[in-house]
This record gives structure tokens, sequence and C-alpha cells, in this order.
């Protein structure tokens, strides 16, 4: 073997194949997995805002609280509403003085059917008598037809006071149902006081204030946004062309930006259904026949198992929206 050989071509040689065996590794490695940087740390979000519009009173929180479920977060001015709630009791008092005398004036009236019953019936005595009477030739025919209408205006009487215990009755009814009604704005009204006071849904972190005390905040404005502590993930927005040998349980790694030197474990455990654009605040409208094809996206959201110093994920300080570089192996 020449010098010249051994000098030049070998170590040429040499290079070109470590070159060939290297990008021949790296393709090889790289048609197992499928990797993308559209990836992020994610957490669930809560919005916590009144069910009712009013003036903000009072924030018990501020960004960066962590803040548990039951926690009171803030208070809306109550004042109008206390009032409303007084002036209602006033009326219910005075409602339940009028049942009062609704009741009194049907017991009354129902006495005085007794009374005109016992004159109709006396009034019948009388003149079933004079007709035995004028029929005997005792009594003239102006006296029986005394007695005849005197029967007749008693039965008169006798209606019209069922009527007016009708009417009584009517009263006392539409009476009781006013009390009623009232005492049902009242629950309203109480229950409007209670929305006056927003509590914490879940244990969390306040992430955003969005308005401030003395601010009108409208009926499900958000006030706070409250990340959930607990369950977190990596959501990958993964081209549609890669996506052929993804599956619900296929392996993946990753480095979150956050901690360069360190890999995430964690395994495909949810695929989306459709593409992310379907749900944009602005679908594309193809129709117009200005069409550009754009490779479309699909969520996939990958669990944080383990890391390979074998440390555990819960002792990094993982913040919603973190990006990720991720490798998700092919089955």
């Amino acid at each position: 073997m020449s010098k010249k050989w051994k000098t030049v071509y070998l170590p040429v040689l040499l290079v070109f194949a470590l070159v060939v065996a290297g990008g021949l590794y790296w393709y090889i490695d790289y048609m197992s997995y499928v990797s993308t940087d559209d990836a992020f740390v994610e957490f669930y979000t809560v919005t916590t805002g009144p069910k009712i519009m009013g003036r903000i009173l009072k924030l018990n929180a501020v960004e960066g609280d962590n803040v548990k479920k039951g926690d009171l977060l803030f208070e809306l001015d109550s004042t109008d509403l206390v009032s409303q709630k007084k002036h209602l009791q006033s009326v219910i008092s005075q409602m339940e003085a009028n049942v009062g005398q609704s009741a009194a004036r049907y017991a009354l009236a129902g006495q005085k059917i007794k009374e005109l019953e016992i004159s109709v019936s006396k009034a019948g005595d009388d003149f079933r008598r004079a007709g035995k009477q004028f029929k005997g030739e005792v009594i003239t025919r102006e006296s029986y037809d005394h007695a005849q209408k005197d029967f007749q205006a008693a039965e008169a009487r006798l209606n019209s006071g069922k009527k007016e215990l009708d009417l009584a009755a009517a009263e006392r009814k539409s009476a009781i149902a006013a009390v009623e009604s009232a005492k049902a704005q009242v629950g309203v009204i109480e229950s409007q006081l209670a929305d006056t006071r927003v509590y914490a849904p879940a244990n969390g972190v306040i992430a955003k204030r969005w308005l401030l005390p003395g601010d009108i905040a409208q009926a499900g404005q958000s006030v706070f946004s409250i990340i959930e502590t607990g369950e977190s993930w990596v959501q990958v927005y993964l081209e549609e062309t890669k996506l052929e040998n993804v599956h619900v349980g296929s392996r993946s790694k990753y480095t979150i930006d956050a901690y360069p030197g360190v890999t995430f474990e964690g395994k495909v455990y949810f695929v989306g259904s459709s593409t992310e654009s379907q749900f944009s605040l602005i679908p594309a409208n193809n129709a117009s026949g200005n069409y550009t094809k754009v490779t479309q996206r699909i969520p996939v959201k990958i669990s944080i198992d383990r890391t390979d110093n074998g440390k555990s994920p819960d002792q990094f300080h993982l913040l919603s929206g973190m990006s990720a570089v991720v490798k998700i192996f092919k089955k």
C-alpha cells in the first residue's frame, strides 16, 4: 500500500464511511418518529364572573395568588338589592294585613249567609201559611201577594249574599297569592344578593385579573382567570401529513424550553377528531375561488409521566403556555 493511499485516500474513505453511516443512522432514527415544535404545556383554565350585573366593590385576590375552591374572590355592590328587599318586606307586611282583612270579610259573609238562610226559611213558612189562609179566605189577596214577594225578596238577598261570599273568597285567595308572589320576589333578590359574592370554583392560581374595583361587571363577564392545579399535559398541533402512524398510546419524548437539559416522557392519550381551523374565530371560506391549500393541524394531547433524569415532573415548575419540542414515536 503506497504512502499516498495511506495518507490521503484511506482517511477520505474513512470520513466518507463515517458520514454515510451517520447519515444512515440519522435517517433510520428520523423515520422512527414525527416531530414538531408547535407544542405547549397546558393546564385546565376556568374563568370566574358574576351571574348578575353590578359594580365591583372589592377584590380579594390579585394575579399570582393561590386560591382554594370556595375562597371569596370578589364582591359586588349590593346596596340597591338590599333596599329592594327591605321595600318588598314592608309590602309583604301590608299584604299580610290585607289577607287578614279579606279573611275577616269572608267569615262575615259566611255568617251573613246563615242569617239570610234563616230569613228565607221564615219567609217560606209565612208564604206557605198565607197560601193556606188565602184558600180558606182568611186573608186577602193583597196579604197573600205581600207574603209571596217577601219570600222572593228573601231568596234574592240570599243569592246576593252567596255572590258576596264568592267575591270575598276570591279576594282572600288573591291576597294570599299576592303575598306568595312578593315572597317569591324576595327569594329572587336573596338569590341575587348571594350572587354578589363570587367564590373560587376550583383550586388554582390567579393567572389574569380583567377588572378593577369600581368597574361595572356584566353578567357572565370574566373578572378572574384561574389556572387549575392538578392535571397538566403537552398540547401538540401536529401536521395532518404526520398523523398516519400516531395513535392513542404512542410513546413520546419532548423537551420544554424552560428546562433544556431535561427530556420528558409521556404517551399520546388524545387525538383530535377535527382540525383546529374548524373552530377558528374566522374560518377560511374557500367558496370565493381564491383557494390556497394549507397543511392543517390536528390537536394531540400527550401526558407528562416522567423524566430521563429520574426526577418527578412535579419537581419542575411547569407553567401553562410553556413551549416544547416534541417527538412522537411511530408504532
